[in-house]
C-alpha cells in the first residue's frame, strides 16, 4: 500500500475500500485520494450505525445489492440532513459513495449466468436512480466572481517588494510571495499547480519565424521526492499543459531563483524558510496576511462582491474572467473562446467551468486595471530589480 488508506476501528485496512482506491483508482492525485477515502470512511461508519456492525465489506463480498441499496438510502438521508443544517455541499461525498458501491457490485457481477444478470439489473437501477440524486437542497450555482478592480490595485501595491505596505518581513519572502501572486493572477494556476513547479519548469527556445526566444511554463507532475505531508498534485489529466510566458514573469522568476531562493536539496521553485518545498497551507496563510493588509476601501469593495477574503482561487477566477473577455474582444465566437479557455486553464472536456465564465459579468474597469496597473507595476519593478540580476 502507498499513501493514505481507510481503516476500521481495529486499525486494519478496510478490504474493499483498499481494493477500490489502490486497484481501480490508481491514477488519483493524493488530494483526490484523500477526499475519496474520507467519503468512504463516512459510508462505512453510516452502515455500522444502520446495521449494528461494521459489515459493509461483508455485504459487498456477498454482492447483496438490496442491502447495499438500503444502506445508500440511509446514507443519503444522513447527508441531506447535514447539508440542510450546516449549509455545506455534500455532493462529493455522495458521488464517491455511489461510485464505490456500483464499482464493487460490477466487480462482483463479472461472473456468468443468472447471478450476473441479476447483478446487472441492480447496477442499472443504482446507476440510473442514485447517481441523479443529490444530498443538497436545490439552489442555483453561485456566480463566478472576479476580484474587484480596487482590490487588484491594492494587491499590486501590497506585493511590491519595496512597498511600505508589504507585510512580509524579509526580502526573500517578499520576492517569493510576489512570484506566487503573479503566477496565480497572470497565469491562473491552481494552488497545487504552483506548488508543483520546479526551477526547470521555465522553458525557452528560439523561434526562427519571429526571430526571438519564446518562453513557456510546463505544468506537470514529476517523480521527485516530496517531503510535504499534504502533497500537491494535478487535478485532472488536462491539467498537464504548457503556458506562454511574458518577459516580465520570466525576469521575475529568474531574479527570485538567482537571489532569494537559496540553497536547497529540492528542485521545487517555491521554497520555505526551512529550505523545503512550500507547504500548500502556506499559500492560504499568505493570503490571510495579505487580506489583513488591504485598505478599508478595498475590504469594502471585496465585501460588496460577496467575498470576505482573498484566496488563491479568487486569483484564478479573476484570471479566467479577464482572459475570457480578451478572447471575446479578439472576435472569437463563444464556442471557440470557451475551448481556448478550457485548454489554458486545464479543464476536462466535461467541465462546466468555461460556460460559467462565459456567463460571468465582465467589468471593463477590471480589464483596464489588468493592463494599466500591470504596466505601471512592471516599470516600478524594473527600478527595484538591480540590472546585474537580469
Amino acid at each position: 500500500m502507498a499513501g493514505l488508506v481507510s481503516v476500521g476501528s481495529s486499525g486494519i485496512p478496510r478490504f474493499w475500500a483498499t481494493i477500490w482506491i489502490d486497484v481501480l483508482k490508481t491514477s488519483l492525485a493524493p488530494s483526490t485520494r484523500r477526499k475519496h477515502l474520507a467519503a468512504l470512511d463516512r459510508l462505512y461508519d453510516a452502515v455500522k450505525r444502520q446495521r449494528g456492525s461494521d459489515c459493509l465489506d461483508s455485504l459487498i463480498a456477498a454482492a447483496d445489492g438490496d442491502a447495499l441499496e438500503d444502506c445508500l438510502v440511509g446514507f443519503l438521508a444522513q447527508l441531506r440532513n447535514e447539508a440542510t443544517i450546516a449549509g455545506v455541499d455534500k455532493s462529493p461525498t455522495w458521488i464517491s459513495a455511489v461510485s464505490f458501491v456500483t464499482d464493487m457490485l460490477r466487480h462482483a457481477g463479472n461472473s456468468s449466468g443468472a447471478r450476473a444478470d441479476d447483478m446487472g439489473a441492480k447496477l442499472l437501477r443504482l446507476e440510473t436512480l442514485y447517481r441523479q440524486l443529490t444530498p443538497n437542497p436545490e439552489k442555483p450555482a453561485p456566480p463566478v466572481r472576479a476580484l474587484p478592480p480596487l482590490v487588484i490595485e491594492d494587491l499590486y501595491e501590497i506585493f511590491r517588494p519595496d512597498s511600505p505596505r508589504n507585510p512580509f518581513k524579509t526580502e526573500a519572502l517578499r520576492w517569493r510571495n510576489l512570484l506566487i501572486f503573479m503566477v496565480l493572477l497572470r497565469l491562473g494556476l491552481r494552488r497545487g499547480e504552483a506548488a508543483l513547479l520546479h526551477t526547470s519548469s521555465f522553458k525557452e527556445d528560439f523561434d526562427p519565424e519571429v526571430g526571438k526566444n519564446l518562453h513557456w511554463l510546463d505544468v506537470d507532475e514529476t517523480e521527485d521526492i516530496d517531503p510535504r505531508y499534504e502533497r500537491p498534485g494535478l487535478k485532472t489529466e488536462p491539467s498537464r499543459r504548457q503556458l506562454p510566458l511574458s518577459q516580465e514573469i520570466v525576469e521575475l522568476a529568474l531574479h527570485y531563483i538567482r537571489n532569494y531562493r537559496g540553497r536547497t536539496n529540492y528542485p521545487h521553485l517555491l521554497i520555505s524558510q526551512k529550505a523545503k518545498p512550500l507547504a500548500l497551507r502556506s499559500f492560504g496563510k499568505m493570503f490571510e496576511v495579505v487580506t489583513e493588509a488591504l485598505s478599508e476601501r478595498a475590504k469594502k469593495s471585496l465585501s460588496n462582491q460577496g467575498l470576505d477574503s482573498v484566496s488563491c482561487h479568487d486569483l484564478r477566477h479573476t484570471s479566467a474572467v479577464v482572459r475570457m473577455r480578451r478572447y471575446q474582444d479578439a472576435g472569437l465566437d463563444l464556442d471557440r473562446a470557451q475551448e481556448k479557455l478550457r485548454v489554458f486553464f486545464g479543464w476536462s472536456k466535461n467541465s462546466n467551468m468555461p460556460r460559467l465564465y462565459a456567463k460571468a459579468y465582465f467589468e471593463t474597469s477590471l480589464a483596464e486595471v489588468w493592463d494599466e496597473k500591470f504596466d505601471q507595476f512592471v516599470d516600478a519593478l524594473r527600478r527595484v530589480v538591480p540590472e546585474t540580476s537580469r
